[in-house]
């Protein structure tokens, strides 16, 4: 009685898989209905002052990188990646006061559908940035579902657009290069890694302000480090090198980072230490009948190189965790300074207070700027010589 049943059901399913393979087969390449070869990919784009004194304020160009997939053959290639010939990519620039409008003028010089689901940098003019705002910039392309939150953001000091007409040391595109360089995959300690997606966490979240990494020109390539740091939605300051890895620090990236410190046992003597597992806690506290944001920060150190032939004894573990915690806190103690000389909290203290002082937040909230530069913020440093390399005598 059930044969019948289970051989229609083999049919159904012989029927359902039959019409899959044709469809499959039959599908052309495309993506919401149009033909790979009708869209050009834009790989990144830029936001500078328009070129003329006389522009309008609010005014920027807009600036797009496309590949050409033609000249994107590698190196031996006809102008394939950075090993000369023709550059394998364009770039397009029109001026305009909206994106969407910049957009639509860009659009009459190509031949085919600008799409940016495949953007990898957006790179913003620190002019444009303090004048325009990066939130407006951004508008569009986080209204945009296509837009990867993955797409790296950077503020420039100096021109964006130079950078995307960059001829990058290794065969790839500038997009790539600098994506790389914006990546944890850099090693620096000193570079801000953020993106797309992170911004927007941090732009919408109340008590905490963003961030955006730091690149500006060298004469043939880019340079990273320090930081810009983002208030109300424009750019507000730099972070130096130093302060940035302090960010990283009190944030909480993983970082791993030299130091040069005094030995302590002999002064003239330098020491450099590879210091690691950086750990830092947040949490409010009543110190003095005062609430204070309270930051104790762990880690630990291993000696790397020192400037004479003898370094320090064992017998100095006590005293050189003790120069190397105060070299740190020192640089932490900048970083926060200088934050609430912006009036910008990059470190998340209204989103505690919101969190554990709803009342106090609900008091300060309004005027948060200038309430953050006053707050009361103390860093505790501890770090632990881990003393799995030691270099005794002298």
């Amino acid at each position: 009685m059930n044969r019948p049943v289970k051989s229609t059901s083999f049919r159904k399913k012989g029927f359902f898989f039959s019409m899959l393979l044709v469809i499959v087969l039959t599908a052309s390449g495309c993506w919401q209905g149009l033909e790979l070869n009708a869209r050009a990919f834009v790989t990144a784009v830029a936001f500078d002052r328009p070129a003329t004194e006389e522009a309008d304020p609010s005014e920027f160009l807009l600036s797009v990188q496309i590949p050409v997939p033609a000249k994107m053959g590698g190196e031996g290639g006809d102008g394939g990646g950075g090993g000369g010939g023709d550059q394998p990519f364009v770039v397009f620039g029109t001026t305009a006061k909206l994106v969407q409008i910049g957009i639509r003028q860009l659009q009459r010089q190509i031949d085919r559908e600008l799409f940016f689901g495949h953007t990898q940098l957006i790179l913003i003019n620190v002019e444009v940035a303090k004048t325009i705002g990066v939130d407006r910039l951004l508008d569009y392309f986080k209204r945009d579902f296509r837009v990867q939150r993955m797409t790296k953001i950077a503020i420039i000091d100096g021109v964006a657009r130079e950078i995307l007409n960059l001829q990058p040391p290794i065969s790839q595109t500038p997009s790539a290069y600098i994506e790389n360089l914006l990546s944890a995959q850099s090693g620096s300690a000193i570079n801000y890694i953020s993106d797309f997606g992170r911004f927007l966490v941090e732009q919408s979240e109340e008590g905490t302000e963003p961030v955006l990494p730091r690149l500006s020109m060298g004469k043939e390539t880019v340079q990273t480090g320090g930081a810009a740091v983002i208030h109300k939605g424009k750019f507000a300051g730099w972070l130096s090198n130093l302060e940035t890895r302090g960010l990283n620090i009190l944030l909480n990236q993983n970082i791993t980072s030299n130091y040069e410190v005094a030995c302590p046992l002999h002064p003239r003597e330098t020491i450099v230490v590879g210091a690691e597992n950086f750990r830092a806690h947040h949490r409010l506290r009543e110190i003095d009948g005062q609430t204070t944001y309270l930051i104790k920060v762990r880690g630990k150190f291993e000696t790397v190189e020192f400037s004479e032939k003898h370094g320090p004894l064992a017998v100095l573990q006590d005293d050189l965790e003790k120069v190397v915690s105060a070299t740190v806190q020192a640089e932490l103690e900048q970083t926060i300074r200088r934050a609430q000389e912006l009036g910008a909290d990059i470190l998340g203290v209204g989103r505690h207070l919101q969190a554990f002082k709803p009342d106090l937040w609900r008091r300060m909230k309004s005027n948060w700027g200038r309430e953050f530069s006053a707050f009361p913020i103390k860093v505790e440093v501890k770090m632990e010589w881990a003393m799995t390399v030691r270099r005794l005598g002298g």
